[in-house]
């Protein structure tokens, strides 16, 4: 009917832009229609009764299902029927199936309770005579720093497992806790970072942590974020563990731990412990097989105590710094909403994709044909519209307004709202495992995104400040991926720059731009800066191009002058991508993988990702390595120092709080720990400065 009314030149209440759409497209539209027309005319006879449910294989099933990688399904297979051989559908219902546990061999009389000393004690004496012990805890928050312990269950055997309820029981804590701190036995565990707090809030210091099968899981698979236990074990045995919210529910009526009762707990604890155990017997051979295992044995492992009493210092915030702040960008946002406003000729929801689509697709008439289109029309997504902004100046003012709105909401507002009444302190989360380059991430909040290079980002550090008598200390690598670069494609013109203490950007200019060094202007050296961190992880000229004001071709030629003047890069870049292609992974110089099996790939886009990956993983893996070395050392010799704090980790910054007038002291000796961790032929370099805040430091010796 559409087509009709067009060739007959009824045409009203469709737009231009869609009408000419219509007609240049109007074979793939039949072809649209031809493909979503369900087809009726088959000649296929069917029996609905023969299309019964019989008796099947459920073993077969599952093991399907877990190749397949239907995790969410496994609990929603229906059961076979084993005694007549034959469902009917009309005396038996479908059930979803629990837990399969029987392929496993074990049963549930093999999960113990404790709530009797006797039979604590009994475990006691058993655990005295293990070597290696799960620990897992059950509480009664998932914040670590305010969770209230409400018990413990171990498992040294698999199929076995003990489930020793602690709540409201100081006694079974006591008892407890010389096993828990027993150098002897060595404690397992799936993120072991927060059971280690959460004994600590008991005064319990487990001791020693020898591995952490999350942590395994993500070194065997860096390139996957799902490494939870219930998706490990589903992944690893096909096995759908007991869901939490069959204890504690979900949604407004979800309760805690504290409040389901022992013999509720015990299967559901017990049965963390006992695959905890098959996992890491499974995953701790195959990091021997990869040769990741002194990765995890000397850098993550020893780390996790390390992040644990970071996280448990927390920072202090200025907060009256940032309701000052709040206000200026209120004002701010409020100016930016007029101008748009003005800019568009209309007042509509800048928040609302839908409505900022319209404004500009349809009422300003911005050029669509190189934007993403998605479920609810054409995208306003930040990547999106930056190709839009040579075609109308309200583009980068719709940018600037969405980047306060980011900075307000996330940090302006959302700060002071973290703030522990425990310590009135901020705490983040520093996670081991989810990115693919082994770098740590923070989370709850993010202080790792904090904007570096703006006036507004540091005035959000300025809301960082020390405890009353510290001061704040920072250490921070100085160009250490340039370095890591230089020194693995043993490119010599660029290490020579290093050697002599050359700015590599200026010195970069002017090999590029063939200008004396004393002669580069700021902007070849802008340009400069770069050229060198896009080459080194693999940027094209047409990627080059859209980080800079140059244009393809200028980009093109600058890479070539790039690659004329440092060949080793261009080498190293080269044999790096070929090597990844034959072993399907990259590996840094200290053994940390990364999976790229798509390098392989026939679509150029995927890649050219997987290139990219390639190139930037060595550089980028090795870089967090060698600052987590650093963090450990620095833990292992002031731990106990009451004058100095390790608080934060920000790529390549370390934050401290150091006792006022002591800070030059500590500055210079973990200068000398850090710039020791890890050897480079380009030299490691390290800035050290202080201040009252984080966003105002100045630079000490």
């Amino acid at each position: 009917n559409l087509y009709k009314s067009i060739e007959a030149g009824q045409t009203e209440g469709i737009k231009p832009k869609q009408l000419e759409t219509l007609k240049a497209q109007k074979d793939q539209a039949y072809m649209s229609q031809k493909l979503s027309r369900i087809i009726t005319d088959i000649p296929i006879e069917v029996d609905l009764v023969e299309c019964r449910l019989r008796n099947y294989d459920t073993a077969k099933v599952i093991e399907l299902f877990k190749e397949l990688e239907f995790k969410s399904l496994i609990n929603k297979i229906p059961k076979a029927d084993g005694q007549n051989g034959h469902r009917e559908a009309e005396k038996a219902p479908i059930s979803p199936i629990t837990s399969p546990l029987t392929p496993l061999g074990r049963t549930k009389a093999d999960y113990h309770l404790i709530i009797d000393e006797n039979e604590l004690n009994k475990l006691i004496r058993q655990l005295n005579q293990e070597t290696i012990v799960v620990i897992d805890t059950e509480t009664s928050s998932m914040n670590a720093l305010e969770a209230k312990l409400v018990g413990v269950s171990f498992a040294w055997q698999e199929g076995e497992a003990y489930y020793v309820q602690v709540l409201n029981n100081p006694k079974f804590v006591k008892m407890l806790q010389p096993v828990l701190e027993d150098n002897r036995l060595l404690k397992y565990g799936h993120n072991l970072k927060y059971d280690y707090q959460v004994l600590l809030n008991e005064g319990i210091k487990l001791t020693p942590l020898a591995a952490d099968s999350m942590i395994a899981s993500y070194l065997l698979n860096p390139g996957s974020r799902q490494h939870d236990l219930d998706t490990a074990v589903f992944n690893e045995f096909g096995h759908q563990k007991i869901a939490i919210e069959e204890l504690i529910g979900k949604g407004k009526n979800q309760i805690t731990m504290a409040e389901v009762t022992p013999e509720q707990i015990s299967d559901y604890a017990c049965e963390d412990a006992d695959y905890t155990l098959r996992l890491a017997n499974v995953l701790m051979p195959r990091l021997m097989r990869d040769k990741t295992d002194e990765i995890f044995t000397k850098i993550e492992m020893p780390l996790i105590p390390v992040l644990a009493r970071m996280e448990r210092w927390g920072v202090k915030l200025n907060t009256n710094h940032l309701k000052k702040l709040e206000k200026e960008l209120a004002a701010d946002l409020a100016k930016l909403e007029k101008k748009i406003y003005k800019l568009c000729g209309t007042e509509f929801n800048i928040n609302s994709p839908s409505q900022l689509a319209d404004v500009l697709f349809n009422k300003l008439g911005l050029e669509t044909r190189e934007i993403k289109k998605i479920k609810t029309g054409i995208s306003t997504a930040a990547a999106e519209l930056e190709k839009l902004v040579d075609l109308h100046p309200v583009i980068k003012e719709i940018q600037q307004y969405r980047e306060l709105q980011k900075l307000q909401s996330t940090y302006v507002q959302a700060l002071p709202e973290l703030i522990s009444e425990i310590d009135d302190r901020v705490h983040t989360n520093f996670n081991q495992t989810i990115a693919a380059t082994g770098r740590l991430s923070s989370t709850e909040p993010n202080l790792q995104n904090i904007p570096i290079r703006t006036e507004l980002g540091n005035e959000i550090r300025k809301a960082f400040v020390p405890d009353q008598g510290f001061t704040l200390l920072s250490l921070d690598y100085s160009q250490i991926e340039l370095r890591i670069a230089a020194s693995l494609a043993k490119d010599e013109a660029l290490l020579e720059i290093f050697r002599k203490g050359e700015d590599v950007h200026a010195a970069t200019a002017s090999r590029i731009f063939n200008v004396p060094l004393g002669e580069v202007t700021p902007g070849q050296r802008r340009d400069a800066k770069t050229i060198n961190f896009s080459v080194l992880y693999g940027v094209s000229a047409f990627g080059l191009s859209s980080r800079s004001e140059m244009s393809r071709a200028e980009a093109k030629e600058f890479i070539d002058k790039y690659f004329e003047a440092f060949p080793g890069v261009a080498k190293y870049i080269a044999d790096t991508i070929e090597e990844t292609k034959k072993r399907g992974y990259v590996v840094n110089p200290l053994g940390r993988r990364r999976y790229l099996p798509e390098i392989r790939s026939s679509n150029f886009q995927v890649r050219s990702a997987a290139e990219r990956a390639a190139v930037n993983m060595p550089i980028q893996s090795l870089s967090a390595d060698i600052i987590k070395m650093a963090m450990i050392e620095i833990d292992k010799q002031f731990r106990d120092d009451e004058n100095i704090r390790m608080l934060l980790q920000v790529h390549d910054e370390l934050v401290f709080e150091a006792k006022k007038g002591m800070e030059e002291s500590y500055a210079k000796d973990i200068k000398e720990i850090m710039e020791s961790a890890y050897t480079l032929q380009a030299g490691v370099v390290v800035d050290a400065k202080s201040g009252q805040n984080w966003g105002e430091m100045e630079k000490i010796t």
